[in-house]
């Protein structure tokens, strides 16, 4: 049941979440230069740029994975990565607002395709200029993103004060 006590868990939660989306940003812009940098094609250099974006990537799944079971809790099947993002962009009528838009997905479905093929790389190599492709495309998606989590928290607030006067 939703209470003003749950909504408020919720909140410090996805603020939580939103630093760890924030520092992970920051992990890979060191990463990002240090590539840059050398200007080499190290394939260690690229993993541990990948491994930036992978952990960009989970930050944001958490942030999904907290709203979807705080409002809909109901989060299964085999692709349901992929339905995660889609579903933070649905308004749900009478329960919640959509998270962010359509383009804004498409971004991060991007990041979580590469994260798929991060994870299950074990006979294939890593292929550097598809690294920076998807790491030029993930470079501001926390502050693509600010707008949105406080969108959603101003709305929490609302729903909190719904709460409290009955």
């Amino acid at each position: 049941m939703k209470s003003a006590e749950t909504i408020e868990q919720l909140r410090a939660e996805l603020d939580q979440d939103f630093a760890f989306i924030v520092l992970n940003h920051e992990k890979n812009r060191v990463m990002t230069a240090r590539v840059e940098a050398n200007g080499s094609d190290d394939e260690y250099e690229y993993a541990a740029l990948g491994y930036t974006l992978h952990n960009l990537y989970n930050a944001f799944e958490s942030y999904f994975l907290r709203v979807a079971k705080f409002f809909e809790n109901n989060i299964d099947g085999a692709e349901w990565h992929r339905s995660l993002v889609e579903r933070m962009t649905l308004t749900i009528q009478g329960v919640r607002p959509a998270l962010f838009d359509l383009s804004f997905a498409s971004r991060v479905e991007e990041l979580m395709r590469f994260r798929h093929l991060f994870r299950n790389l074990y006979k294939t190599p890593l292929v550097s200029r598809k690294v920076l492709l998807v790491n030029e495309d993930a470079a501001n998606l926390p502050d693509a993103f600010a707008p949105y989590h406080e969108t959603f928290d101003r709305f929490l607030l609302e729903l909190k004060a719904q709460i409290v006067s009955g």
